[in-house]
């Protein structure tokens, strides 16, 4: 039995319910007429539990709903009522069967029962054949009788129809009243229409006039056996992950569509983690080529004593050697049976010179000039890496040509530890010219040489180059960084309307859902799985592109470290569960009652 009792409804100022009071049969059709705007809605919507928020008593099987926490109305609605919607509201994209399983496995654990019961269903509704077709597929008339299976699936006590042949043609209206005159036999049909034909079908005609129940036609028989309240009845857990894995095959292209834009975003970061890398990779090759560049050089002058300079060097953490530059006597350099002289000299600073071939020398090597070359070789391109023979004074060693630097008259330039092996053997005749020292890499020169400024010292150093390349890598770094930034931002701009989208064309599914009993946690836990199966497939095809960007790299310029990889993959679970997290929350708050009238 349903007894609403003295029930009052307002909007604002406007009152749509006064004092609404009936009685309702046990079983039968009852049809609730009224023009647009009277109530009628309203009152399913109260009678649902959608809507609380109302003065008055709704009783059904001797329990007020008004009285029911938020998890009970969600057991009330998948135990008591059964749905019956004017659009349908079934899912797209899924099978006949699936939208009557949809109700059914709140009822029942068992899937095989499910399954038969359902198809019990179709039967009596006559439409068996058509269980595996998907609900797009089907004529008007069949879309509501898979709504009747559905609202019978759950085997509730009361039905609730919304206009249920408002869009179908009379033949296959009557067809629809017929199933729900033989439904009324076993329990109370509630049918919300403002077609007078319907009325034929109708034990009960009530309408709303002024916000109170007036009766057209009233049943003798109230008894209300059929909805006689049922204690203790078994909680029926549902499987959300199982739910979840089915809506992510059904929405799979949507989803598809979200995990390449979330792709995108991830990709152009580690394409600018790439160009990153790419930059840091030529410095390592410009400075092991060039190592000319992390040298400096300062006279002794002006009152500096060598060893006051080489204390002050050994204070700077950066500088990795440093040691005293002594006048060169006469030298000589044999090769190739030819043995050619070198006048005494005084090395200058290696960082200002430019090279011609090759690279300044490293541990066991030379560096010479093109008039030097030229007494060795026509082709002077051929004496790189060539050993020769290095002599001076009492010192001599076999050293390998590292380069040809620009060099205006015969001169050498020789590795650090080799010059110093040299001066130790002539070091006592003669006082130190200048202190020569290394920095420990390129991003260091600017450092040292501000700092040996600040001290008073002019340090002769390849600064202004060094400067110049400095700027022309940050521009470059910076142009990569904004263009992937700009790219980032596209793709999230396109993931989150996907999203907006999705919550947009889901918020109806969610209504749905709502309608049948299931709580918004469960929901909650559903979505939560969905994001998991997005994050998954976005870390998929992430990696794919990455693992294809990787393969190309012969072709395209794609550097990308493990540690980027990883890193990148976390962005990418991070980023869906973020961007999700907006949608879902906006789902969760879909209000049944709205999005099932549109």
């Amino acid at each position: 039995m349903i007894e609403i009792k003295d029930l009052t409804k307002k909007y604002g100022n406007q009152v749509v319910l006064d004092g609404f009071s009936h009685k309702f049969s046990g079983h039968g059709i009852t049809c609730l007429l009224g023009a647009s705007g009277s109530g009628k809605s309203t009152l399913l919507n109260l009678l649902a539990g959608f809507d609380r928020e109302y003065n008055g008593d709704i009783i059904v099987a001797g329990q007020n709903i008004a009285s029911l926490s938020a998890e009970a109305l969600s057991d009330y609605r998948k135990r008591t009522i059964g749905f019956v919607f004017q659009e349908y509201h079934l899912l797209t994209g899924y099978t006949v069967l699936e939208n009557i399983l949809l109700a059914a496995e709140l009822a029942c654990q068992d899937e095989v029962k499910n399954k038969e019961w359902a198809l019990s269903l179709l039967r009596r509704l006559g439409i068996e054949e058509k269980a595996n077709e998907k609900m797009e597929n089907l004529s008007g008339g069949q879309k509501q009788r898979v709504a009747i299976a559905r609202a019978l699936a759950g085997d509730p006590k009361l039905i609730l129809a919304d206009e249920p042949t408002g869009a179908l043609d009379r033949k296959t209206a009557d067809e629809i009243m017929g199933i729900l005159s033989e439904i009324a036999q076993e329990r109370p049909v509630l049918i919300i229409t403002h077609d007078q034909k319907i009325c034929d079908y109708a034990d009960e005609i009530i309408t709303i006039e002024d916000g109170r129940c007036k009766v057209w036609k009233e049943t003798a028989n109230k008894a209300a056996a059929s909805l006689a309240q049922t204690d203790g009845q078994r909680q029926v857990s549902v499987s959300m992950p199982k739910r979840a894995l089915l809506n992510f095959r059904v929405h799979f292209k949507r989803f598809l569509g979200i995990s390449l834009a979330v792709t995108i975003a991830i990709c152009a970061v580690l394409m600018s983690f790439s160009s990153q890398n790419m930059i840091e990779e030529k410095i390592r090759g410009f400075e092991e080529k060039n190592t000319a560049f992390a040298w400096g050089r300062i006279m002794l002058e002006d009152g500096n004593t060598a060893e006051q300079l080489l204390s002050m060097l050994g204070q700077f953490s950066d500088i990795n050697q440093y040691y005293a530059q002594y006048p060169i006597p006469k030298c000589s350099i044999s090769f190739a049976q030819r043995d050619v002289s070198i006048p005494s000299k005084q090395f200058g600073s290696v960082s200002t010179e430019s090279m011609n071939i090759g690279v300044m020398p490293r541990d066991g090597e030379i560096a010479i000039t093109p008039s030097l070359a030229k007494q060795f070789a026509e082709d002077i391109r051929t004496l790189i890496g060539k050993e020769i023979t290095f002599t001076c004074g009492n010192y001599s060693k076999r050293l390998n040509i590292s380069g040809i630097y620009n060099g205006s008259f015969d001169d050498f330039y020789l590795d650090a530890g080799t010059e110093q092996e040299m001066y130790r053997t002539f070091q006592a005749n003669d006082s130190p010219i200048s202190i020569a020292y290394q920095v420990k890499g390129f991003n260091e020169v600017l450092e040292i040489e501000a700092q040996l400024i600040d001290k008073g010292l002019t340090p002769v150093t390849a600064a202004k180059q060094v400067e110049s390349l400095k700027e022309t890598f940050t521009q470059l770094q910076t142009l990569f960084v904004i263009v992937s930034g700009f790219i980032v931002v596209i793709a999230l701009s396109i993931c989150i309307m996907l999203l907006m989208k999705k919550a947009r064309m889901r918020a109806g599914e969610m209504g749905v859902l709502m309608a049948l009993g299931y709580r918004r946690k469960q929901i909650q836990q559903m979505l939560l799985y969905e994001s998991l199966f997005l994050s998954a497939l976005s870390v998929m095809t992430t990696v794919l592109v990455s693992l294809l960007l990787t393969a190309l790299s012969e072709i395209l310029p794609v550097r990308i470290a493990p540690i980027q990889f990883v890193l990148s993959m976390c962005g990418t679970v991070l980023l869906v569960w973020l961007t999700t997290a907006v949608s879902n929350a906006k789902l969760l708050k879909t209000d049944p009652a709205t999005v099932l009238r549109q």
